[in-house]
């Protein structure tokens, strides 16, 4: 469980560690969790306590420090898609992680192999269009707005809009349907 610490008003402004960022982000990080959970179906039985807490083992790892809230909830979305992605891929292999959380219990398993294409087509879209492929992941996984993402990555809303739409459309026609 995560320790919050008293962050005040005046410290916001500064850099903060990933301990500090959680303290204060911690409803809204569970907001998007749900979000995510909303969007993606397949998900409907992972708990977003769990995600979140899944998340913040694998950031707190990282001596990374945060200029604003933006960047902290960029680096939770790509840290969350790959929670997703590693319990998948968990359960694809019939493990249970370190923790002996078992991934049948989130995933059914008519989603697994649905969710392993979606990452390999996010793999493929990086690779070719690595900022459209930031806004696809702050998007999908981290429920950030637009102006969030803008903010993130230094561009206007319109062009997380026209690179949103683009993403939208490249995933879908890259990814079979059923």
């Amino acid at each position: 469980m995560v320790e919050r610490e008293n962050v005040s008003e005046g410290e916001s402004k500064g850099a903060l560690s990933t301990p500090q960022m959680v303290a204060m982000l911690y409803q809204q990080l569970r907001q998007r969790a749900r979000g995510v959970k909303s969007r993606m179906p397949h998900c409907a039985t992972l708990d977003s306590r769990a995600l979140i807490h899944e998340v913040y083992a694998k950031m707190a790892g990282k001596e990374q420090v945060y200029t604003d809230e933006q960047h902290f909830l960029a680096a939770a979305s790509r840290a969350m898609r790959h929670v997703l992605i590693d319990y998948l891929r968990q359960k694809q292999a019939g493990k249970r992680d370190q923790d002996g959380l078992d991934i049948e219990a989130m995933f059914p398993e008519s989603r697994l192999d649905q969710m392993v294409e979606i990452d390999a087509a996010l793999r493929q879209f990086e690779s070719r269009f690595p900022r459209e492929h930031d806004v696809a992941v702050f998007r999908i996984f981290g429920g950030l707005t637009v102006d969030e993402c803008a903010e993130a990555l230094s561009i206007s809303a319109a062009t997380v809009k026209r690179d949103w739409t683009f993403a939208q459309a490249w995933l879908h026609k890259h990814i079979s349907r059923d």
